[in-house]
Order: structure tokens, then sequence, then C-alpha cells
């Protein structure tokens, strides 16, 4: 697939461009990529190398981006590409996030195709991050709407927000991985040191589009203290309602941490039990524990989605959409 000129850059003096894309506002020299690898300066114009060019793809359980909130049960395409705006030091994909490796054509007709087998829902762009695909997503998300398909972004949410305008009518949810609550924590763990993940997901909720949020609790980084979980459920609470659920993920050495030793049960499910008293959905991942992945109806604690690992019991009609015990209005999406 030949290389097509980038959307949100400028030129500056000398043959330099500055893209616009993310807050890293990277100023590229001619030949030179930007921090995300992909986005590249060729003769004076920004450039991106990976249209339609995917290194990963699978059919996968929509609890797995995770979204427990969005169509439980069902099955979407996920597809990912190579590159990144971060470099967490805990990264799981590193592979194809932090370097380029072998990528295979696949046009955005192509893609609206794989979208309809197997029972799936839609496409999830994930693995890498999304917002440095932009150019194919906006092409390819426009498509999937036309067709009735649902479009998912699984992202650090850092875009600045003139682009995500642009694409974000086609976005039916996001899971935003929030990796912490102050820019330090982010030039520490993720080399970036001008977040804007927390006005991206304002501007998310603002549009009226579901969101997951994910937390990796990472030994070391993080601390373990009800006073610490209380400073992510308190904002999420107060600035994007107590019905966006929270994940709070288990840590396995992974990338640049592979000295460290998984983070402790406990601590998750201290999140968990602190993130209770503010938000009607907290959960923990990467454990295999019923009781703190299940969904209760925050009415009357009645079970409407059991789970264990990936596998998903629903308990309630998705069609009546209220809770079969007290009618409460359930905070699902479902047709």
């Amino acid at each position: 697939m030949p290389e097509v000129i980038a959307e949100h850059w400028r030129e500056l003096e000398g043959s330099v461009v500055e893209c616009l894309l993310c807050p890293r506002n990277c100023k590229i020299p001619p030949g030179g990529s930007g921090f995300c690898l992909v986005r590249k300066n060729k003769n004076g114009k920004l450039v991106s190398t990976v249209f339609s060019e995917v290194s990963s793809a699978g059919y996968d359980p929509v609890e797995k981006k995770p979204l427990y909130h969005f169509y439980p049960g069902s099955v979407i395409f996920s597809v990912g590409t190579n590159g990144c705006n971060l470099d967490c030091k805990s990264c799981q994909n590193w592979e194809i996030s932090r370097r380029e490796t072998r990528r295979y054509y696949l046009s955005p007709e192509e893609l609206v195709e794989l979208a309809g087998k197997h029972n799936s829902i839609g496409v999830a762009f994930t693995y890498n991050e999304p917002v440095i695909w932009f150019e194919y997503i906006k092409a390819s998300a426009k498509l999937l709407k036309e067709k009735g398909f649902k479009v998912v972004l699984v992202s650090n949410g850092n875009i600045n927000l003139t682009a995500l305008a642009e694409i974000i009518e086609f976005v039916d949810a996001f899971n935003i991985d929030l990796k912490g609550m102050t820019k330090d924590y982010y030039q520490k763990f993720s080399s970036l040191d001008n977040p804007n993940v927390w006005k991206v997901c304002e501007f998310v909720k603002k549009k009226g589009k579901w969101l997951e949020l994910t937390k990796l609790v990472v030994p070391g980084f993080d601390e373990y203290s009800e006073e610490y979980f209380e400073k992510f459920a308190k904002w999420i609470s107060e600035n994007l309602g107590k019905e966006v659920p929270i994940h709070f993920s288990r840590f396995f050495p992974a990338y640049k941490l592979t000295y460290l030793q998984p983070t402790p049960i406990e601590a998750l499910f201290t999140a968990y039990r602190v993130a209770k008293e503010y938000l009607y959905y907290p959960y923990t991942g990467n454990i295999a524990d019923e009781e703190t992945s299940t969904t209760y109806c925050p009415k009357c604690g009645f079970p409407l989605v059991k789970r264990f690992g990936y596998s998903v019991h629903v308990v309630f009609d998705l069609k009546e959409k209220s809770c079969p015990r007290c009618k409460r209005p359930v905070d699902f999406v479902v047709d």
C-alpha cells in the first residue's frame, strides 16, 4: 500500500514538519519519524506508513477489550498495526507498539467484510495505540457505520481534541487506559510529559459515547492505599459519572519491568472496595474472581451479568434493559 499524506500537521522551516495529532506535537526533520515510529517526514510532508497495514488481528470477546457494558457476551473483530505515542514500561504488546514488524495489507473495504464474520458486532481498533492509525480508522469507521457495525477504540486516550472531534461521531465505545492521575506519573511510567487523557475522557462523555476505563496497578509505581485509589474513584464520579466502569488490572512482569513481581491481589481488592463507595461498576482484571467481575444492579444488588474470566452469563433480559428485580434501567449498551 502506498504511503498516504497524513492529517493534522504543519510545515516548519527547513522542511521540518510538526505533527499535531497527539499532545507530543513531534517536530520531525526530513527522513525522521515521530515518537510513534510510523508517522514520518518524507520530503517535507508528513506521511502515514501504516495506512491499511495490519500487524495483528483476531476475533475476541468484547470483554477482553475490556468492555463489560457494551453488548455483553459478544464477539468483535480486533485489529492493530505498529506504533504508539507512549512508551509504557510494562507494555504487554511492545513487540508491535515500540518497533516495526511485518505487516499485511487490509483495505477499509476488506476490514468491513471481516467485521461481519463469526457473529462479530464490528471492529475494535486495539493491540497497539489506535490514535496513530488516525487516517485508516477515519476511512474505515465511516464504512463500518454505513454497514451498521459497531466501532470501538481501545486507547491510551492521548489525542488532540481537534483530531478526536473528526472521528468520534463514527465511534460507539472507548476503553481508555488511565495510567495515573498526575503528569508526573505519565512522565515516569509512559515517557509523556504533556498528557491530556483527562480532557479526552471528559470529551468522550460529553459526546455521549460509552466509556470504560482500565487502570493497571503496577508495583513500584502505584500505591496500594485506600487514599490512593480514592483519587481515581472520586475523579471519575465527579467528572465522568458514577456509571463509568473502571477495571483495576493486575500487573505481570513485561517489557522493561520483568524484574518486578505481579501485583498483590489484595491491592486489587482494596481498589475495588474503595471505588465501590463512589462508583456503580468497579471491577478487577487479570485475575479470576467472580465476585469482583460480576455486574450488580446499583439499586438492589441483583447480579445482572456474572463473569469468570471470559465466561459470561447474562442473567437479565437484554431486550428489557432493566433490572428484573427492581426495574431500575441498566447501564448497558445493547440494541
